[in-house]
């Protein structure tokens, strides 16, 4: 049941980002839907719960935030690369030496629009793309649904992972990014082992699909 709703997910993605926001040439490893949540970080042994974007971004228009804060024990848990995932308000999770990582640029955006960004990795480049309508939706244009706020090379990225983690049964896996600056983001996909196995296969070569 699971490879098939990552099947569908992936069909609907691939279509998208096909004829929206890949170049000619350019191949698809991996992009997510919309993970909804906040975003934990521990930056320079600072602890971020949630984390705020310091960074200035495009105001959007998805209102007031409603959802509960995440839980203040968190902080106490001596294994917060593993034990975020317990809590379910938030999606994502930084592991950062300082702010300026790409890490920590990257979760300015999922931070900034709680989860409505996504990531997207192809053969060429790693990014965090926004729906177009996210900023002002009387001016949205549909010929250009999608626009690319955080960009970075292959040759930034260390690592591609799928690593269980936290304390449950059956333990949850997520989609692991990690950067030649030393910084870490994690991302709670419902799929990631999946994702992460076909991105990997695709970045070999041995699937053609």
């Amino acid at each position: 049941m699971t490879a098939k709703y990552l099947d569908r997910d992936d069909a609907i993605i691939e279509t998208e980002l096909a004829k929206y926001w890949l170049q000619p040439g350019e191949r698809l490893l991996l992009g997510t839907m919309p993970l909804n949540g906040y975003v934990g970080a521990r930056i320079d042994s600072e602890l971020h719960i949630p984390y705020q974007s310091a960074t200035e971004l495009p105001a959007h228009a998805l209102g007031r935030c409603r959802w509960p804060l995440p839980s203040e024990a968190l902080r106490e848990t001596p294994r917060l690369d593993e034990d975020w995932v317990e809590d379910p308000t938030l999606a994502y999770w930084v592991d950062a030496p300082h702010p300026n990582t790409d890490a920590v640029r990257m979760a300015d955006h999922f931070a900034h629009t709680r989860g409505t960004a996504r990531l997207v990795l192809s053969d060429q480049r790693t990014a965090v793309i926004y729906p177009a309508r996210l900023f002002d939706p009387k001016d949205f244009q549909p010929a250009e649904p999608m626009r690319t706020f955080y960009e970075l090379p292959p040759s930034r990225v260390a690592g591609l992972s799928a690593p269980f983690v936290g304390r449950s049964i059956p333990p949850r896996r997520v989609i692991r990014l990690d950067f030649t600056d030393g910084s870490t983001i994690m991302l709670r996909d419902p799929h990631s082992g999946g994702r992460v196995d076909r991105a990997l296969r695709r970045l070999s070569g041995q699937q053609r699909d």
